[in-house]
């Protein structure tokens, strides 16, 4: 069994692998319980919170290794890498306020799904499924620009599939939404969050009349935008005040444009109503708090959140899906509920099957396979050397086995994550062919 060793915070170096916190994980923003250091910012953001913290002895160098005493030590993994046992209950969502209406609960939860399909498998379906959907929410989208009216209908029809595909393997259409060509914001974003809900709520046992409503939800979240005008959507600088107010409007045009169109599940109006509220009142536009906002507006303010940090954007940053799950896990039980936070987290992975991630020696490699349990060590393939030239033979590696480099340096990690299409790579391709 390996062993931990207590060492302050001032004594970090990178490369060293944290297995436990002198506090609970949930009261600091790092999102896994055991991870490797990887830059001085994070020695840092540790210092911040923590004295002290319990290094993996295997991973300490020879000028910071000293034996161990019973007192200082305890065994690796006993709080870094223990899975949860318990089963979320997405009702206890309904347990932190009173101000909930009973009619808001969900009949049918904890439904525990496996995944069917593998991933190559699933991928070659879902493939065809992504491309329907795009030519049927482009369509919608324009004719609603045209006529004023929205076919719901066809964005049912649309959304049936999609999660037909995410029961059977979700990683196969967050593979795809990842490389979706980004030309129009609207059109990616409406299905890549109608993709990210629908994942959540597979991971928080959702019953499937629950899951269609969730995923139609998510993707009509911005339909309000279709009213506003062009010039402000994609301004690259700032908004001004006016342009601010008009840009926030957009929840208003959704609902009107929803309530136009008639027979609406209600759960679908909070989601377009409520992803904007924020749980610490912040949000607008009725500046809800807590369990004032529905639980399936909480829901979609987080996947909303998500999918635009993400995503390349004329006035934002693109963050990769570990630095943007990091930043709302920052923002857990401030502008978004903790345990939804935590649940998607568990639901998306920091670095997602089918990501494009550089290690710690400079070799490019795609995801293959989640570790359920040290989520920042899945398996990986190798696809690129130290100098960025393609290898003539991949290797797959599970990054939690691999303790040295081919070199014999001590550990092997995930230095970053990367966006699709860098160094010319689609991680999709290695899936269709």
């Amino acid at each position: 069994m390996k062993l931990t060793q207590m060492l302050s915070a001032d004594q970090l170096e990178i490369g060293m692998y944290v297995a436990q916190l002198d506090r609970p994980w949930l009261e600091t923003p790092f999102l896994f319980q055991g991870f490797y250091i990887r830059d001085s910012d994070e020695i840092q953001e540790i210092k911040s919170y923590c004295e002290h913290v319990y290094v993996s002895c295997d991973s300490l160098s020879s000028d910071c290794r000293s034996e161990t005493t019973a007192e200082g030590t305890v065994p690796d993994g006993t709080v870094a890498t223990v899975p949860d046992k318990k089963r979320f209950s997405i009702r206890s969502l309904f347990k932190r306020g009173k101000s909930l209406e009973p009619d808001r609960d969900i009949e049918q939860t904890n439904v525990i799904y496996d995944d069917t399909t593998s991933l190559k498998n699933e991928i070659k379906t879902a493939s065809g499924i992504h491309k329907q959907a795009i030519v049927t929410v482009q369509g919608v989208m324009d004719n609603l620009k045209k006529s004023g009216n929205l076919q719901v209908g066809q964005l049912e029809s649309a959304v049936t599939p999609m999660v037909d595909s995410v029961l059977r393997n979700p990683a196969a259409l967050a593979c795809l939404i990842r490389m979706q060509t980004k030309n129009d914001y609207l059109y990616h974003h409406s299905l890549a969050s109608s993709v990210w809900a629908t994942i959540l709520g597979r991971q928080i046992g959702l019953g499937r009349a629950d899951l269609d409503v969730i995923a139609l939800g998510a993707m009509l979240l911005d339909v309000g935008k279709t009213q506003v005008p062009d010039e402000i959507l994609m301004k690259p600088n700032k908004l001004d005040e006016g342009q601010r107010r008009l840009m926030q409007r957009h929840v208003q045009f959704g609902l009107d444009i929803l309530d136009k169109a008639g027979n609406v599940d209600t759960r679908v109006l909070d989601m377009v109503a409520h992803h904007h509220e924020r749980y610490n009142g912040t949000g607008y536009p009725a500046h809800l708090k807590g369990n004032d906002i529905p639980v399936f507006g909480r829901i979609a303010g987080i996947v909303d959140a998500y999918d635009a940090m993400i995503t390349l954007r004329p006035y934002a940053k693109l963050l990769s899906s570990y630095d943007a799950l990091r930043k709302l896990r920052v923002l857990a039980d401030v502008e978004f509920q903790a345990e939804i936070v935590d649940q998607f987290t568990k639901a998306i992975g920091a670095f997602p099957t089918g990501t494009l991630v550089e290690l710690n020696t400079g070799e490019i490699a795609i995801v293959t396979k989640q570790n359920r349990i040290r989520r920042l060590r899945p398996e990986v393939m190798l696809i690129m050397d130290s100098k960025k030239q393609m290898l003539a033979e991949f290797r797959v590696l599970d990054l939690n086995e691999e303790t040295v480099t081919q070199l014999g340096e001590h550990s092997l990690w995930i230095e970053r994550g990367l966006p699709p299409g860098e160094h010319g790579i689609d991680p999709t391709e290695f899936y269709l062919n």
